[in-house]
């Protein structure tokens, strides 16, 4: 089978695993290829990584004063400033393109970004839709974070045109899935959707995050993300300004490393401030895991299922979240991780695990353990094969690859 992937980043083992995951998984028995946006040249150069996994990417450059031309316009239309950041004009007539030469079989689009880019083949190919949260049901609870007035009214400008775009998908599209059962129960899915969302979880490469014998500092706790991402810039600086001094006026030797890309300047400025160090665009986080002894996860603001999460645990490092992260995964509090929202909450759940080796090695056992048995990159990627076959109303052939 032809698969096109329309995507609004380039995908990457470390920056954009999802996607990268299926498309490796995909590729092994069918022909994939990729169009996706760049935005700089560090987001082009990973495109080689890409290239190694499918059959072909095109990359198309979109520069930021387009983006921003872009969002201009949507203020005064119905497109959700989300959508047009991320648009690119020239990929959506590529698209068009290969749609009217009849070269692929079905297209994957990735996230709501990708929308306005593939609506004008709606009805000419199979469109898969991978909604991966349920964006619409993250503005709201972003609404209850924000504090200035102009970002909440935005907020709920967003969140309105979001659940148009999310039952725009649910009305016209071949097939839906997304990441989680909390994110499918909160998407505008309407009586007249032509099939029911698939929940496909998300996949985590195993022998990459491999459970092994590493050296980890009792004085080091972590908090990896995408710092460019507003629930985990929100969740940086909650740690940083309200968890973290109840944390260090207990244990006053303790470090904090806060580890992701493109941290914006808040973040920066806490770098080497009450001994914490901000670490950023790290090509490899798993040296960074591997030696912290605790990795936290203080998301306030909750859609789909956390990566950073699921890594930590792939890899052994006992991990603190907010409760709000426990419902799209599906782990059990005090068997896979521990919990807390509250900074006494917080120091409590550490300083356990700084204490209890027992509770440690418990939870570690127990959390490997989940993510092979729920987010194996096979078991996914079947899943979203099976979503495939529904949108096709046909088997999938065993391999597209035979004789090619």
């Amino acid at each position: 089978m032809r698969i096109l992937f329309v995507v609004a980043t380039v995908p990457s083992s470390n920056l954009y695993p999802r996607p990268f995951h299926f498309i490796r998984h995909l590729s092994e028995k069918h022909h994939v290829s990729v169009f996706c946006v760049a935005r700089n040249e560090t987001q082009r150069r990973s495109a080689a990584e890409l290239l190694r996994n499918c059959k072909s990417v095109e990359v198309f450059r979109l520069p930021v004063w387009q983006s921003v031309w872009n969002c201009l316009c949507a203020l005064f239309s119905s497109r959700a400033l989300r959508t047009s950041y991320f648009y690119s004009p020239v990929l959506k007539r590529r698209v068009e393109e290969v749609v009217a030469r009849g070269e692929i079989d079905l297209i994957q689009a990735e996230l709501v970004k990708t929308i306005p880019m593939i609506e004008g083949v709606r009805g000419r190919v199979p469109i898969v839709f991978d909604a991966v949260d349920c964006v619409s049901m993250m503005e709201a609870r972003r609404r209850k974070v924000l504090r200035n007035p102009l970002l909440k009214l935005l907020s709920q400008w967003e969140e309105q045109k979001m659940r148009r775009w999310e039952g725009w998908a649910s009305d016209n599209l071949e097939g839906i899935v997304i990441s989680s059962r909390v994110d499918k129960e909160a998407f505008p899915e309407r009586p007249q959707s032509k099939h029911e969302i698939r929940v496909v979880p998300n996949p985590v490469d195993l022998e990459y995050f491999s459970l092994g014998r590493f050296e980890c500092r009792q004085d080091t706790v972590i908090f990896c993300a995408n710092l460019a991402y507003f629930p985990n810039e929100d969740a940086a600086l909650y740690l940083a300004y309200e968890i973290w001094p109840a944390i260090r006026a207990r244990r006053s030797g303790l470090q904090l490393e806060i580890v992701g890309n493109r941290p914006s300047k808040r973040v920066k400025d806490l770098d080497g401030k009450n001994n914490i160090r901000v670490i950023a665009s790290v090509p490899d986080i798993r040296p960074h895991l591997r030696r912290a002894w605790i990795s936290l996860c203080p998301i306030r603001v909750q859609a789909g299922t956390q990566f950073k999460i699921l890594q930590a645990m792939a890899l052994g490092v006992p991990v603190v979240a907010t409760r709000a992260c426990c419902p799209g995964l599906g782990v059990e509090p005090g068997k896979h991780l521990l919990t807390a929202d509250r900074p006494d909450e917080f120091v409590s759940a550490i300083e356990s695990l700084l204490d209890d080796e027992n509770l440690r090695n418990r939870l570690k056992r127990a959390a490997r353990e989940y993510v092979e048995r729920n987010h194996g990159c096979e078991a996914s990627g079947d899943k979203l094969l099976a979503a495939y076959e529904e949108a096709l109303g046909r088997p999938l052939p065993e391999s597209s690859l035979v004789n090619a």
